[in-house]
């Protein structure tokens, strides 16, 4: 590079003055341009290319190429735009179509969820959390609970357990025993089979089992061929029976008693009751004025009453008496010995005798 301002100093012939510069003047020259060389001289003696930069130095020439190893030229592309193809450039996503473009930012929001790090523009992670509640977690006793619509507990608070059972007991049924029974604070009731306990089958039985529920069946015997019945006494029809069918069983229109014939059965009738129609006789010892009652009987039936001890009369009402034209009658029985023997027949109680009573 050249250095402009250069002072010539003008050199004649050796030795003559002539066509030459004085001392004083070379020298003044010389100094100007020594001033004018420093003034233009660099203080660099090294060049070294950076990132992008490339160097190339020429001795000869004199010269250093400094170079754009980089980017040197930036053009805009499908959904891109640029305010400048060099020095400060300015790149714009513009969208459309085609890599790259599009979606440019994306976000989540929640009003049940917590949300962190949105919305993401270029690369990273959207956080969602479950949002405390604000309850202890821990165990609860008997809680009352509070569940949100989307199942979550907003809040739980402990209980008091109470109750008003304070003693359980056991009431055992035929064959079981029970022990420890009331418990009125903690321990265990014992219940145990008192009756049967296991089945065994004899002979002729058979058994489904020997516990639980038990089936109990006759062993098969072989087949019965003919069933007959025979009496001295009483009048038989219908026997033998070799396939099915039914004996018929009957008293004879007349019956021959050899001996005495004696009819059991008897109660102590007490004042109010009703005389029993399943015994013969009933006995009475009266204590004051008394009452009974007599129902109606079944055909043939023979029904007697005495008074064995005498307190006061009694009066026996009885059911469709026969010696009323229709509905009760009564008996009145007044002094020990007093009796009387009733049958049943045509659907009334007849008196067939009696003793010292008073019908009525």
């Amino acid at each position: 590079m050249a250095i402009s301002g250069l002072q010539v100093i003008n050199i004649g012939l050796q030795n003559e003055s002539a066509n030459s510069d004085s001392l004083y003047t070379a020298f003044n020259k010389t100094k100007d341009n020594f001033t004018t060389l420093f003034g233009n001289s660099s203080p660099f003696i090294t060049f070294t290319g950076n990132t992008g930069i490339g160097v190339t130095a020429n001795a000869n020439a004199g010269t250093v190429d400094i170079l754009n190893t980089g980017v040197t030229s930036i053009v805009a592309g499908t959904g891109i735009s640029i305010n400048s193809s060099n020095g400060a450039v300015t790149i714009t996503n513009t969208g459309g179509s085609g890599n790259g473009s599009g979606v440019t930012s994306v976000g989540v929001t929640s009003s049940t969820l917590s949300v962190s790090n949105s919305p993401v523009v270029s690369a990273g992670n959207i956080i969602l959390n479950l949002p405390t509640t604000g309850i202890t977690a821990g165990t609860y006793t008997n809680p009352t609970v509070v569940v949100d619509t989307y199942g979550r507990v907003t809040n739980i608070a402990n209980n008091t357990v109470s109750g008003t059972v304070t003693s359980v007991g056991v009431t055992p049924g035929t064959g079981i025993s029970v022990t420890n029974s009331p418990i009125t604070s903690s321990g265990n009731i014992t219940v145990t089979n008192t009756g049967v306990t296991r089945l065994s089958q004899g002979s002729g039985i058979i058994l489904s089992g020997s516990n639980g529920d038990v089936t109990i069946s006759t062993a098969p015997v072989s087949a019965v061929t003919g069933v007959a019945v025979t009496s001295s006494s009483l009048t038989v029809t219908g026997s033998p029976i070799t396939t099915s069918g039914t004996i018929t069983v009957n008293l004879p229109a007349n019956v021959a008693v050899t001996g005495q014939l004696l009819l059991n059965g008897s109660e102590n009738l007490g004042t109010g009751n009703a005389a029993s129609l399943l015994v013969t006789a009933s006995y009475f010892t009266t204590t004051g004025a008394s009452t009974a009652t007599l129902a109606a009987g079944t055909t043939g039936q023979i029904k007697t009453f005495m008074m064995v001890g005498d307190g006061g009369d009694m009066v026996i009402t009885v059911t469709n008496a026969g010696w009323k034209s229709s509905g009760t009658g009564t008996i009145t029985f007044g002094d020990i010995g007093d009796g009387c023997t009733l049958q049943y027949i045509n659907s009334k109680w007849f008196c067939i005798g009696q003793n010292g009573v008073a019908f009525a």
